[in-house]
């Protein structure tokens, strides 16, 4: 509970953040995953904050989830479900001007990764590992299309940043 509460500080802090004309953006996303060698399909969901530091570049972290049901493991061919916790931190790359409300970014990220895997609903297993994530991202707006490569999984991402 106390962790809880600390995260919704947190982002309750994060969310008035303003530093000498700089901005502060959040990005929230949703996205389909595919694990790259098990057979299965995934749901992303992912916090994404980032501090501009120029026009072109970024700080970025991420705070995501990806729950994949896995229709079969690549060599035992054995079937579950796998959850994926990210909580990584990097940059942010943007590849045209800031006068442009429609921009091209790519960022790469590394932290911590937790994975639980449940196979047949015998053998679970749990694992923190180095996670990492890199992506290209196109901004409409303030609406957000990504291809990326996080852990092991590949997904597509839609997004809202406010």
């Amino acid at each position: 509970m106390k962790k809880l509460l600390f995260l919704l500080l947190f982002f309750c802090l994060i969310n008035n953040m303003h530093s000498q004309g700089k901005t502060f953006e959040k990005l929230v996303s949703v996205g389909i995953s595919q694990p790259i060698l098990n057979n299965g399909t995934g749901f992303h969901i992912g916090f994404n904050p980032s501090f501009e530091l120029t026009n072109t570049f970024s700080l970025e972290g991420q705070l995501s989830h990806i729950y994949t049901n896995i229709d079969s493991y690549f060599l035992s061919g054995d079937y579950g479900q796998s959850n994926d916790v990210n909580l990584l931190c990097g940059g942010r790359l943007y590849l045209n001007s800031s006068d442009n409300k429609n921009r091209f970014f790519i960022n790469l990220l590394i932290g911590l990764n937790y994975e639980r895997d449940d196979r047949l609903d015998r053998e679970i297993r749990e694992e923190y590992r180095l996670g990492f994530a890199v992506g290209g991202y196109y901004r409409f707006k303030k609406t957000n299309f990504g291809l990326t490569y996080d852990t092991h999984h590949i997904v597509f991402k839609f997004g809202y940043s406010f």
